[in-house]
């Protein structure tokens, strides 16, 4: 008798090493997409923090509001904005919401949060919640946020 050595692959064993590939593959795909929208939110939390610091800066640049005898107090909700009808302007202007009062003692401390509905969220809108500038929206919506609180005095 003559013994065969037997070369090559069995079926089973291709099949086999196909499906672990296809899983390895699947795993990595996942992964992909899910650091890319990890750094969509981390771009939009980056341009709320540069929002929120300029805004902040104007606010600094002109105290005149500070000394303010009136209580001019805005509260305003760019309804364009959360339909998503804003015009580029009206974007750059970060015109949102203000509520600026004049404190009448030459400082105070502003708040400035800047919240966006994150990305594959469920569409809606404060205004059709009913909520107006400073209200809680409902949190079931898929929203972050960024505060930034600072004091502001006039100069000496």
């Amino acid at each position: 008798m003559q013994s065969r050595t037997e070369s090559g692959f069995s079926l089973i064993e291709v099949m086999i090493t196909s499906f672990i590939l296809a899983v390895g593959l699947l795993g990595i795909v996942a992964l992909q997409g899910i650091a890319k929208k990890s750094l969509a939110n981390t771009d939009k939390q980056i341009q709320a923090s540069f929002l929120a610091r300029t805004a902040l800066e104007e606010l600094r640049a002109d105290t005149r509001w500070l000394t303010a005898n009136s209580s001019a107090a805005q509260n305003t909700v760019i309804t364009d904005i959360l339909t998503n009808a804003a015009s580029s302007a009206s974007l750059n202007n970060m015109a949102l919401c203000r509520n600026i009062t004049g404190l009448g003692s030459g400082s105070g401390t502003v708040t400035f949060a800047v919240s966006w509905q994150i990305q594959n969220a469920a569409s809606s809108s404060a205004a059709a919640n009913g909520a107006e500038c400073g209200q809680a929206i409902d949190p079931a919506i898929n929203r972050r946020q960024v505060v930034l609180t600072s004091l502001i005095s006039e100069a000496i």
